[in-house]
């Protein structure tokens, strides 16, 4: 029989913990690593739409995965306010440079508008419950004297602020606020689409959506007498690397959960198979491309 004693669950009260499974090594390296993945594909293969379009479908289900997993979390075992936050900042990462480029991404058809509908009413869902109260989320009902929650440092701009200032957070409830115009939106986009595979199927709705945006496109082009992008390269970038350096420096400056986050657990290593995954999709969308531009140079040159 094991007499060894076993050590006390850290308490969501006192202690500022981490969920490995949530914020993890591992779940951030790949979260980083996909983004800038997804990035880098979509910036090179400007034109391979299937490219942008799966990268961007992928980037918003793995962020809606992951507020769903805290949000259960949250409700059956407790959640921390630093894994809330991480989760806050993780999501936002992925979808960056998808939301630079929203027109365009709205063009492409109803799998991928359903799933930034889907993926930008969990984020304002989220980020509402996260910042509504900050000083008391995930601290136990009954618990008093708990000052895990306040004692959580965030980061704005290299500087550590308190979650309970009111700038702070007046300012995350008004960014969230005005995402629920963004869902809003992304809901119409999935019942106008809806409505064009009902009537016309599901290529020749495509089809019109890329010609609409071409026109716009020449249009801008015409009223600024300036060369005008379907989509920004690499836009969001800057953002992106913010948020990155800013996440890492959140887990540093909680000294509490410096040790836990990088304990190993089965979660992350899913993370790490999703992610080897997508560098095999990405290598087939340059061989795609390759093949593609060969076969342009042989009929250009006659050889077809």
């Amino acid at each position: 029989m094991d007499s060894c004693p076993q050590d006390p669950e850290p308490s969501l009260c006192t202690q500022i913990v981490s969920n490995p499974d949530i914020s993890g090594i591992g779940v951030r390296v790949a979260i980083y690593a996909q983004t800038i993945i997804s990035m880098s594909i979509a910036s090179f293969l400007p034109y391979h739409e299937e490219a942008f379009r799966d990268t961007s479908r992928s980037s918003y289900i793995v962020s809606t995965s992951l507020m769903i997993a805290s949000l259960i979390e949250l409700k059956t075992h407790g959640l921390s306010l630093f894994d809330a936050l991480i989760v806050t900042m993780l999501t936002t990462i992925m979808t960056a440079f998808v939301t630079a480029n929203i027109a365009y991404s709205r063009t492409l058809g109803l799998s991928i508008n359903i799933s930034s509908f889907l993926f930008t009413t969990f984020w304002v869902y989220w980020g509402l419950q996260v910042w509504n109260d900050p000083k008391t989320f995930g601290i136990p009902e009954g618990e008093e004297n708990c000052n895990a929650s306040i004692d959580t440092v965030f980061v704005v701009f290299g500087q550590n602020v308190s979650v309970t200032n009111s700038g702070l957070r007046g300012f995350a409830m008004f960014i969230f606020a005005i995402g629920s115009i963004s869902a809003l939106a992304a809901l119409w986009q999935c019942i106008k689409w809806t409505f064009l595979y009902a009537i016309g199927g599901a290529e020749k709705a495509k089809r019109a959506a890329a010609e609409e945006y071409v026109r716009k496109l020449r249009g801008q082009r015409n009223r600024s007498g300036t060369s005008v992008q379907h989509m920004s390269f690499f836009g969001g970038a800057a953002g992106m690397i913010y948020m990155i350096i800013t996440t890492e420096q959140i887990v540093r400056r909680n000294q509490d959960v410096s040790t836990q986050v990088n304990d190993w657990s089965y979660s992350q290593t899913l993370a790490m198979i999703m992610l080897g995954q997508q560098l095999m999709d990405c290598c087939t969308y340059i061989r795609q491309e390759v093949e593609y531009k060969k076969k342009e140079r042989a009929r250009a040159n006659g050889d077809v």
